[in-house]
């Protein structure tokens, strides 16, 4: 018995040496990400790859032990409660994720983040300060794209830094969204948030997927461009544009004038509202300066490789190609270019319509359609109308060519018109209208004043009254003008125009603008586009100080979720006239505008708060919002059954295909041109000093440039020095993360046990 006791023993020691060595052995590839042969470089592409999960039992726990770009082993002990960052895209995907009250330390080019205000400015001239990144005493601190020396000064200082690698593509963004959710313990917000960038990706890859892709460039300034192999690149791709530096470099190469001009793009990214940059040579004499064809981007998005960039950016550029690919198949006018017949134009549908001599009968199948035609003086010639453009005056004259739904084609048919002018109908109506031989034109959605000015333009070239609809637009473009001067001292109050059921107002829609000009801020233009429904809960959060109403007793306010919000408790609200406020044409704007603004004057003033006092409309309207808008056939608003109005929500209708700054873009360079420290001049002066020449307004591409990667190196670089957060996945991640015993535990335990039954029986 003692010598069956003796081998038990030796049994037990050496499977408790089997079990430590293989224990050590596991623990030391925890978290390997970067796992390669010393010889193999990683892949510069590593999209489609799938994102690097670590961390025990791909649980969202601490600790955490992971291996970043610069193949430092990072251990966190604890989730982090400290976190600090040297790049805004970092910052920006932190506030995605929901761990913004976690941050204490941001660069000055994230300020355009909510609650930034409060958090400690780590930037210095170049890059950021080492001495204010230690003072905010961080937990963590994450440095995309950053470089090495950097990252190493910081490590210096005992931090623990995270460096990821520099990102060029969708899956990038993908992969770092995910690990910053797994750093900071959000991964379930990350995965949400990377679900929303990617059903955008997908969204705006279907809407483009039909039209020509157009030749586009993203000039910076100086000659430097974003080339291939960059995130701007990506997102110019994912918007159905083709970007014609990406076949002459890498990253941001310098151009020169006879290469730009080679080129020849058709549509430019700009940063600035003015697209100062097309004036200049040699974009001047490109296609895109020649016909001033520009989109504004918002630098904090185009610039910044994060999720929000991804879907905001893409989603701004394919709006701005369907309008100039609309633009494009517009107006092919006479040689003579004068306001005379014969016309031919091609319209929104891409049909060609000639007119051979001004049309004296003119039949309107929406109610903006008739203001604008009123508003040019031709409402003679007008013979059929809508129900709902009863309001203009001598339209009961006119023959009633509504159904039930949309109009009766038989009606407009019996008034045996020249011309049917069809705003923003349904392509099915259109070809409708046309196998009955009518000539049809078909205009595009409107969602700005931009818009509004093209689509009276237009309509005054149609029916030969140009220089009425010149001076229509001077007038509403010198209203907009003023208003935005009576309001730019006020205070702008939370606002909400409420359509009833839920649906509102948002982002990109003529009502948006409107409320723009008009002084308000619109809360619904953040959470949407178009005319979505919201939550009663999402309705008390946005908490609107104003509601924007069409009946004068404003009862939505006495009924919940309104009741209780600012506005309603306060009875804060303005009367807007219906046919202005929901019909996209150019009385509307000047109307519309003007009573909001008033409205917002006398909300601020300590009379109309004791009073609570409202200002009307102009022939105010009769019926509750809800009503109204069950019935309504406005061309921004239909009923509330159908959700969404008469696609308003979709594509703009300007020449310069420009989209508001405000609605569009802001920037922040995180892979642009800061990535541009490597795109230097031959004398080693970074690209910031050529961007000084960018069209950025707000924040210079240089600046941003200097602060984001002046840190970092350029995609190309970055990728060159193997730093890709997307490397080969860790092979042992299932073997090493496992908390299930190893054999040689399993086996000690069992001969512990033998060795307790054998001692009774001795």
């Amino acid at each position: 018995m003692k010598n069956l006791r003796v081998i038990l023993l030796a049994v037990v020691v050496a499977t408790a040496v089997v079990g430590a060595s293989g224990t050590a052995a596991g623990a030391q590839s925890v978290g390997a990400e970067f796992e390669h042969a010393e010889s193999e470089s990683l892949s510069t592409n590593y999209s489609g790859q799938e994102p690097i999960q670590t961390a025990g039992n791909n649980t969202c726990g601490f600790p955490l032990n992971v291996t970043d770009a610069t193949e430092t082993e990072i251990t966190l002990d604890e989730r982090p409660d400290r976190i600090t960052t040297t790049n805004p895209s970092a910052a920006q995907t932190l506030w995605e994720i929901g761990a913004q009250d976690r941050v204490v330390g941001v660069t000055e080019f994230a300020g355009y983040l909510s609650g930034t205000d409060s958090k400690t400015n780590v930037s210095a001239e170049f890059g950021v300060s080492v001495e204010k990144v230690v003072a905010t005493d961080p937990d963590l601190v994450l440095a995309p794209n950053a470089s090495a020396d950097q990252v190493a000064d910081l490590r210096a200082q005992n931090l623990t830094v995270y460096h990821f690698p520099a990102a060029t593509d969708i899956d990038d963004i993908a992969a770092k969204t995910e690990r910053t959710g797994r750093l900071v313990g959000n991964c379930e917000t990350a995965a949400e948030v990377n679900t929303e960038m990617n059903q955008t990706v997908e969204d705006v890859e279907g809407q483009t997927a039909e039209p020509d892709r157009l030749d586009a460039l993203y000039p910076l300034g100086g000659g430097f461009v974003a080339a291939d192999n960059t995130f701007i690149n990506e997102i110019m791709k994912i918007a159905g544009t083709t970007n014609v530096a990406a076949s002459e470099a890498d990253g941001y190469p310098q151009l020169s004038d006879e290469v730009i001009l080679k080129t020849d793009p058709e549509i430019m990214l700009v940063t600035d509202t003015e697209g100062a940059i097309l004036d200049r040579e040699p974009y001047a004499s490109t296609t895109a300066g020649a016909e001033d064809n520009y989109v504004v981007m918002n630098t904090n998005y185009l610039n910044q490789p994060a999720p929000r960039s991804v879907i905001e950016s893409t989603k701004t550029l394919a709006a701005a190609v369907e309008d100039l690919q609309a633009n494009k198949t517009e107006e092919t006018v006479n040689s003579s270019g004068t306001c005379g017949f014969p016309l031919t134009v091609t319209d929104a549908t891409g049909t060609e319509i000639t007119i051979n001599e001004q049309p004296d009968r003119v039949t309107t199948t929406n109610p903006s359609a008739a203001q604008t035609l009123w508003e040019l003086g031709a409402q003679d010639r007008v013979v059929g109308v809508t129900e709902f453009a009863g309001y203009l005056n001598g339209t009961a004259s006119k023959t009633n060519v509504s159904a039930e739904f949309g109009v009766s084609v038989e009606k407009v048919v019996a008034t045996n018109p020249d011309l049917v002018l069809a705003p923003n109908a349904s392509a099915g109506q259109v070809a409708d209208l046309r196998t009955q031989n009518l000539t049809v034109y078909h205009f595009p959605a409107a969602t700005d004043v931009d818009d509004i000015a093209a689509k009276t333009e237009r309509t005054g070239r149609l029916v030969g009254n140009c220089e009425t609809a010149a001076e229509v637009n001077t007038e509403m473009n010198q209203t907009v003008e003023n208003v935005e001067n009576q309001t730019a001292e006020l205070d702008r109050p939370d606002t909400l125009y409420p359509l009833g059921g839920g649906y509102v107002a948002a982002d990109n829609t003529f009502i948006n603008e409107i409320m723009q000009i008009g002084g308000t801020t619109n809360v619904a233009a953040s959470e949407a586009d178009g005319y979505p429904q919201l939550s009663d809960e999402v309705i008390l959060q946005t908490n609107p100080e104003l509601i924007v109403v069409t009946d004068s007793e404003a009862s939505i306010l006495e009924r919940q979720p309104y009741a209780s919000t600012n506005a309603g408790e306060n009875s804060n609200y303005v009367v807007l006239n219906n046919n202005y406020l929901n019909q996209p044409a150019p009385r509307s704007v000047i109307e519309s505008t003007k009573t909001l603004a008033n409205g917002v004057e006398e909300l601020q003033s300590e009379d109309a708060k004791d009073d609570r006092s409202r200002t009307d409309g102009s022939s105010g309207s009769s019926s509750d919002n809800d009503d109204r808008n069950e019935e309504d056939e406005q061309d921004e608003v239909v009923d509330a059954n159908e959700t969404v109005v008469n696609t308003n929500e979709t594509a703009v209708d300007t020449n310069e295909t420009a989209v508001d700054t405000n609605e569009t873009a802001v920037d922040t360079n995180e892979t642009a041109v800061d990535e541009n420290e490597t795109v230097v001049n031959g004398n080693q002066t970074a690209t910031d000093t050529s961007s000084k020449e960018s069209t950025t307004s707000a924040e210079p591409n240089d600046t941003s440039n200097e602060e984001d990667d002046k840190t970092g190196t350029s995609n190309d670089v970055a990728n060159q020095e193997t730093e890709q957060d997307g490397g080969p996945s860790n092979t042992t991640d299932e073997g090493t993360e496992s908390e299930v015993p190893g054999f040689g535990i399993i086996v000690t335990v069992l001969v512990i046990l033998g060795f307790a039954y054998l001692s009774p029986r001795d």
